[in-house]
């Protein structure tokens, strides 16, 4: 895949917001996890992902997607993952809390979607992950590598495209 392609079918979540996977836009993921969180949904049955880049215990977007969607009914597996700096954030129980929302309101699975795919980016001292929702696997290493292709990330190519 080249770095035009990737784009194409990247949706990229910035801070304090969440994004749904299309069948246009199969891989999604975030970047700048410092002190923040990253949290992946995962539908396996419906191959469809949501993720969202958390600074709160309350992830609100996220579950605006979810309600927009009607995907109340839907069994997700998720992952949350550490921002680069989590001894040192502000927000280091927010994991605790987010799962507690997650309890109340529909069933997950953290277990089952590997925390491997986090990586560090080599140009940022914060953590990013990209998933395929499409094949069910992370594609961290092969999008990163391709995003690093002749610039760094840039704010300004990543900022969220809302539906």
């Amino acid at each position: 895949m080249t770095k035009e392609e990737l784009l194409q079918k990247l949706t990229l979540v910035a801070m304090d917001h969440a994004d749904i996977t299309t069948l246009d836009k199969p891989i999604i993921g975030t970047h700048s996890l410092a002190p923040c969180l990253g949290i992946l949904l995962y539908d396996e049955e419906k191959k469809m992902a949501l993720v969202a880049h958390a600074r709160s215990g309350n992830p609100d977007e996220l579950f605006t997607i979810i309600n927009k969607n009607r995907l109340s009914s839907t069994k997700f597996k998720y992952k949350i993952f550490d921002g680069y700096y989590k001894e040192e954030a502000k927000f280091y129980h927010t994991k605790e809390i987010i799962k507690k929302h997650f309890k109340e309101y529909i069933p997950f699975n953290e277990e089952e979607i590997p925390s491997t795919a986090l990586i560090k980016n080599p140009n940022l001292e914060a953590n990013e992950f990209y998933f395929d929702a499409s094949t069910g696997k992370f594609v961290t290493s092969e999008a990163l590598a391709l995003l690093l292709e002749d610039s760094t990330i840039t704010e300004e190519e990543n900022k969220p495209k809302h539906r």
